[in-house]
């Protein structure tokens, strides 16, 4: 009888054990990161460097925070479907996943950008992009749902800045309107998948200096630097 209860007991013993040193012997974070080139580190200049991923990275391990991180995932001119196919394909990316305490993603801007004619702007079609925009929506979504069915810890949706400005002479206002409307619909997402979601729509409208060259879109270290910033401070606020 006795031996009976000992091989019932066993597995709760061995469960909270570990559950113990999750918790408070080993509480380093495994790290993935996936997405586009702000994701990867693509600067000004088409070159590949330091990401918001890789400062974001740097901020934890300084907070002995960090057990491992990992950018492999992400590419330049990545789309959601590509993210949507890298999961369903790559049985490692489900079980680093799995695996995972920290997920950033920051997808859908290329899905935009490569569905609109950057040559001819006007105002009419700045109004325009609102439809474009709004078919996009649903490949984010089905983006995050997919990440969410494996990344069961903490994911945070990296927002975007409005690049618009800085290429074109056009006009602000309905730019900013349009970008605006952007952000609130990424924020429903996150709010669905109950992901944390990070704007960086004022942060660059402040800092314009982050997007030096005015025929390109990514950010110099600052504006990534900026970015890991607002994410690490709102992470551990949240995680508090």
């Amino acid at each position: 009888m006795k031996d009976k209860k000992l091989l019932i007991l066993l597995p709760v013993i061995v469960f909270c054990v570990f559950l113990i040193y999750k918790l408070f012997l080993n509480p380093k974070m495994i790290y993935v990161a996936l997405g586009d080139s702000l994701a990867q580190g693509m600067n000004p200049y088409g070159e590949i460097g330091y990401s918001y991923t890789d400062y974001l990275a740097d901020y934890l391990e300084k907070q002995n925070l960090l057990e491992s991180f990992s950018k492999e995932y992400t590419q330049s001119g990545y789309e959601t479907l590509d993210v949507i196919q890298d999961i369903s394909m790559n049985t490692q990316l489900k079980k680093d996943l799995r695996e995972s305490d920290l997920v950033t993603v920051s997808i859908g801007a290329n899905d935009f950008l490569n569905r609109i004619d950057k040559n001819g702007l006007t105002l009419e079609a700045i109004r325009n992009m609102k439809p474009i925009a709004e078919e996009i929506f649903p490949n984010v979504d089905t983006c995050i749902k997919e990440i969410r069915k494996y990344a069961k810890e903490d994911l945070i949706i990296v927002g975007y800045y409005n690049p618009i400005p800085f290429l074109f002479n056009t006009s602000q206002k309905e730019l900013d309107e349009l970008f605006a409307y952007i952000d609130d619909e990424y924020k429903k997402i996150a709010e669905k998948y109950n992901a944390q979601y990070i704007s960086n729509y004022e942060l660059f409208k402040e800092n314009r200096d982050f997007l030096p060259n005015p025929m390109d879109i990514h950010p110099n270290t600052k504006g990534y630097e900026a970015i890991a910033s607002k994410i690490f401070e709102r992470y551990l606020n949240k995680n508090k």
